[in-house]
């Protein structure tokens, strides 16, 4: 793990890889919430995440695997730094699950497109580039002797996708110091918030948490060890929080919002939804990663996290859909 000079960029132009999918549409809406203009670079999407936004944002439709394209629309936007939440998702199985069942296109896009994409940033002179990285590069908890682990943790990936994560981590600490690029990444725990549309735990736990609308007694079925939580509003102001330090940061930072077991989020539901009963059906988990530590980053860029269980069950109960109740300041 790479330390940086400080490199604030110096205008309000950001490109944005993979700017209509979950993580990134909310990176988007901060940006113009804080007055920069993003240009989204991606796939077509089917669900339109940004559809209250049209007219804010420029937009290129495209894959990292075209070269080409990156260079061109890097050389006609002029950003002054890069964010990128790009990585292989097929259909709506997910990340995890898709990388298990198309290794090749997982490491095609979150690896050589990856490697590209830096490529590409620095020959047009770029100097600040935020992604998101996972913390599946992680092993299970049991390769642990204490938790919660921080970033000198050993990566002992057990998925595809944690594996592209772990190369791709690698891949921008040897960018960074063969070209001096300030690149951060942030390893994200399990995201929930409005907007989320593919499957997997996330999805399982979202479907818990926006239950009680129409009152009576719901059922979810999900191990009851604690885990890591963040509301993806907080992961787009933790990019916008990187983009605008003036300090030094490291190439990869663990994030978290808070930590909860799905017992705590049931409890949380019923106690904001009289009425509401909650059945769980408590499971073994299929993989179970270790809790972590997200100090050295809200000290290294004074990041606090907006939302809490309470504040996303309050939050997904208002605004299921696209936008959040509180976007990223």
């Amino acid at each position: 793990m790479t330390s940086q000079a400080a490199i604030p960029p110096t205008g309000s132009d950001v490109l944005v890889i993979g700017g209509r999918g979950f993580v990134g549409s909310h990176v988007v809406r901060a940006l113009i919430a804080n007055d920069y203009r993003p240009h989204v670079f991606g796939p077509a999407m089917a669900a339109d995440l940004l559809a209250d936004k049209a007219g804010a944002f420029g937009e290129t439709v495209g894959s990292l695997e075209d070269r080409d394209l990156v260079r061109q629309v890097l050389a006609t936007v002029k950003p002054a730094a890069v964010v990128s939440c790009a990585a292989f998702g097929a259909g709506d199985q997910g990340l995890m699950r898709s990388g298990e069942s198309d290794a090749d296109k997982a490491f095609a896009i979150n690896v050589d497109g990856f490697r590209h994409l830096i490529a590409a940033v620095a020959e047009a002179g770029i100097q600040r580039l935020v992604w998101t990285s996972s913390t599946v590069v992680y092993g299970p908890a049991s390769d642990y002797t204490a938790e919660p682990v921080d970033e000198d943790a050993a990566k002992r990936p057990r998925t595809v996708y944690g594996l592209t994560k772990h190369i791709a981590e690698e891949v921008a600490d040897f960018a960074a110091l063969r070209h001096g690029l300030s690149i951060t990444g942030l390893r994200l725990p399990l995201i929930l918030g409005p907007g989320l549309w593919y499957k997997g735990a996330a999805a399982a736990l979202a479907e818990l948490l926006q239950a009680g609308s129409d009152g009576g007694t719901h059922h979810i079925a999900f191990h009851d060890h604690p885990i890591d939580l963040m509301h993806v509003s907080d992961v787009a102001a933790a990019c916008l929080a990187v983009l605008k330090a003036q300090k030094p940061l490291a190439t990869v930072y663990n994030i978290n919002g808070f930590t909860a077991s799905a017992r705590d989020m049931v409890a949380a539901v019923e106690r904001q939804r009289p009425g509401v009963s909650v059945a769980l059906d408590v499971t073994a988990p299929m993989m179970l990663f270790p809790l972590i530590s997200d100090a050295r980053f809200r000290r290294d860029t004074g990041f606090t996290p907006a939302f809490d269980l309470a504040a996303l069950v309050a939050d997904l109960a208002i605004s299921p859909g696209t936008a959040s109740s509180k976007e990223a300041p």
